[in-house]
């Protein structure tokens, strides 16, 4: 089978759409954009889409359909294999610093700081005392009573003035009001555990998964790779990368 080479007017438009990633990944390469080489990773996924979809419609199928037969061709991962990636990479596999919170919310949009923040300062006076339960508290004051209890979560996963304040608390302390644009909290911490390696129990779902993906990859560029040669020949330079 021989493919068409993309139009100038389909690759200007491929141009166009991936201008701003490209950018943004050639600065966090510390490198230049480079317009000859925006063109040619355009045109090398719009040669990629021609096959895909010449191939499918060779086949009866729609390009899901045969992607996915490619890749269902892909043996399974097996645990032998996710363990051995584990041993040979162990600083891939660290649990972050992380804490379990749960907080009290009353939301912006219900209040105003004039009536939460003395009604959770009032709150935080009985739960200290054990005039009020956690529980108590939480059913009968928060905004949010459903969702109280966070779990653990690293740095990064929650806004700044509420991460900040849960990560200074000490294990069993409630912290003072905090204010975030969600609205004004009151959090308990319940544990807090340091950066550590990950026990492959814990690594091993995530592990296989992203090994299985890599394999789907894989399969997937090699069907490609292969029919490359098949395009109707041109003078213009052949592209290679895809960001």
């Amino acid at each position: 089978m021989t493919y068409p080479q993309p139009t100038p007017e389909a690759i200007d438009a491929e141009v166009a759409r991936l201008q701003p990633r490209y950018e943004a990944f050639m600065q966090a390469q510390g490198e230049t954009p480079d317009p000859v080489q925006l063109r040619e990773w355009a045109t090398e996924n719009l040669r990629e889409q021609i096959i895909l979809e010449q191939e499918a419609k060779a086949a009866g199928k729609t390009v899901d359909q045969l992607m996915k037969s490619i890749v269902a061709a892909v043996p399974e991962v097996t645990v032998e294999e996710a363990r051995a990636e584990f041993k040979a990479h162990p600083e891939r596999f660290v649990a972050p610093e992380r804490v379990h919170a749960q907080h009290i919310v009353l939301h912006r949009e219900d209040h105003t700081a004039a009536d939460a923040l003395p009604e959770l300062l009032n709150l935080r006076a009985k739960l200290i005392s054990g005039a009020l339960s956690w529980e108590e508290a939480v059913a009968e004051h928060s905004d949010c009573a459903g969702n109280s209890d966070l779990g653990f979560f690293p740095r990064g996963a929650m806004v700044e003035a509420f991460e900040d304040a849960a990560f200074a608390a000490e294990e069993g302390a409630i912290t003072d009001v905090i204010e975030t644009p969600f609205g004004w909290h009151l959090i308990r911490v319940l544990a807090h555990l340091p950066e550590e390696p990950m026990l492959f129990e814990e690594a091993k779902e995530g592990l296989m998964a992203s090994l299985r993906e890599a394999r789907e990859r894989e399969a997937l560029e090699q069907f490609v790779d292969s029919r490359k040669g098949a395009f109707e020949k041109t003078d213009g330079a052949e592209a290679t990368a895809t960001p």
